[in-house]
């Protein structure tokens, strides 16, 4: 993420359909904080948000990442993710979550990382248990606007990885009709 992204990052924060889970959208000024706070997080901990390209088109679809932050006075790396509507439905957010999930465990010394959602946006909810998450509890607000907190420990992201790496080596192995 760079302040190349600028123009992106400000249409996605004026747009209330995305920005709704999100706090409600944002001006300007504030896109280029978030901008900045962001460049400033990849600098000092040598990892954070991406601006992310549709494959097929080209033009960029959304951003996410893996970000530090502090909660309870705890320190903890979130995972993040937003895409433009016109992006929705189309597994992306599955597939960046896993990506990030590997990514975090792959390069950072961590036992656990963790995302929040609003407790109403089950489509959210719904791609970080697919992604191998699992709700630990309330984070902040209440009604529809709380938020819940999700989490994934190394050992059960090491034990799905190995699940299907198993059952990899076994579609592998299957008789086929060239083969019985």
């Amino acid at each position: 993420m760079s302040q190349a992204h600028l123009p992106f990052i400000e249409k996605m924060h004026a747009n209330a359909d995305v920005m709704a889970t999100m706090g409600g959208t944002r001006d300007a000024a504030a896109s280029r904080l978030y901008l900045a706070q962001n460049e400033a997080h990849w600098m000092d901990h040598g990892y954070g948000m991406y601006v992310l390209e549709d494959r097929e088109t080209g033009t960029l679809a959304g951003r996410a990442g893996l970000k530090y932050t502090v909660s309870d006075e705890q320190g903890a790396i979130e995972l993040a993710y937003a895409f433009a509507p016109e992006c929705w439905g189309r597994g992306y957010a599955v597939e960046i979550s896993a990506a990030l999930i590997l990514l975090g465990f792959k390069l950072l010394p961590v036992d656990a990382l963790c995302a929040v959602a609003i407790q109403s946006n089950t489509a959210s909810r719904r791609v970080l248990e697919k992604s191998g998450m699992r709700c630990v509890g309330e984070a902040a607000g209440n009604g529809a606007n709380g938020k819940v907190r999700y989490e994934i420990r190394r050992a059960d992201w090491q034990a799905r990885q190995w699940h299907a790496d198993d059952n990899a080596r076994q579609a592998r192995q299957a008789p086929t009709d060239d083969n019985v």
